[in-house]
């Protein structure tokens, strides 16, 4: 499973345009409520997405990442905007009306020696890591003008973080905003409105923690661990057998056998084989 499905809403994550699987899903006392567990990886971009499968009333939807407000943004209804899109991903936050910064998990750094005392205070105040929210709402729409994009200044960033090195955070990750970069300036629907209602029409909170810690907490359960290893390896033959097939229809003989090595993966720890087809 990769998404959260909250009445007509639908909720989930990429990692670098690849889905990202959830565990643990559960809902709350409140059904418009539900959280669940997702892999991170260290240096990976990712997104956010959600769609609205109706339409049927404009939306404000609202992303907190580690308590920080990313982005908030309205889709609107289709009856009275039926070419707008359904689904939104966001994967950035703008810094100006002509730049962004990506959303990047990043590992959690902890001090080291003579720095030990300056963050003593994160271990009573630790920073709030490991959480993405959405909230979506009914909205009201007071205006809505066709216009170039224009950047609302004076939102917080998300930086470089550290901890002490003994806090219960050490080894776990969180998210900062990645190098600045260039966009053209996009005309856009400049919306003004406000939220709706004293509650929202659905909230998914994705908490996110390294592979390794989801699996040694029992989130990630081992089994499902099993299965993603034989769904690399037929993945791996198949790519073995498409270069094969190429070759024969191109009436290239190979001389001998690919070479195979089993490797350690940075990213997640697990040994996994690696095929040499370069010399065939």
């Amino acid at each position: 499973m990769s998404s959260i499905n909250i009445s007509h809403f639908t909720a989930w994550i990429t990692i670098e345009g690849t889905n990202c699987p959830i565990y643990a899903l559960k809902s709350t006392t409140n059904p418009r409520d539900a959280t669940c567990w997702i892999p991170s990886q260290e240096g990976k971009k990712f997104s956010v997405n959600w769609s609205n499968k109706f339409r049927d009333r404009p939306v404000h939807a609202q992303l907190s990442i580690d308590g920080v407000v990313c982005s908030t943004h309205f889709m609107l209804d289709a009856f009275r905007y039926p070419d707008d899109a359904d689904a939104i991903g966001i994967s950035y936050a703008t810094t100006s009306d002509y730049t962004r910064r990506d959303f990047v998990f990043d590992a959690i750094q902890v001090t080291v020696g003579e720095d030990d005392d300056a963050y003593l205070y994160t271990l009573d105040n630790p920073p709030a890591f490991g959480t993405i929210r959405l909230e979506l709402w009914e909205a009201n729409i007071d205006q809505i003008v066709r216009a170039p994009f224009q950047h609302r200044y004076g939102g917080e960033v998300l930086e470089s973080q550290i901890i002490h090195e003994t806090s219960k955070k050490a080894g776990a990750h969180h998210v900062k905003f990645g190098g600045e970069y260039v966009v053209p300036q996009a005309t856009v629907n400049m919306v003004n409105g406000t939220r709706k209602g004293t509650a929202a029409l659905a909230t998914f909170t994705f908490n996110y923690r390294p592979f390794d810690i989801l699996l040694a907490g029992g989130i990630i359960p081992r089994h499902a661990v099993k299965a993603e290893a034989v769904d690399e390896r037929i993945h791996d033959l198949e790519v073995q057998l498409a270069t094969l097939r190429a070759q024969q229809r191109a009436g290239i003989t190979p001389t001998r056998q690919p070479k195979t090595d089993w490797r350690s993966d940075p990213r997640t720890g697990k040994v996994v084989q690696v095929i040499d087809l370069t010399d065939l």
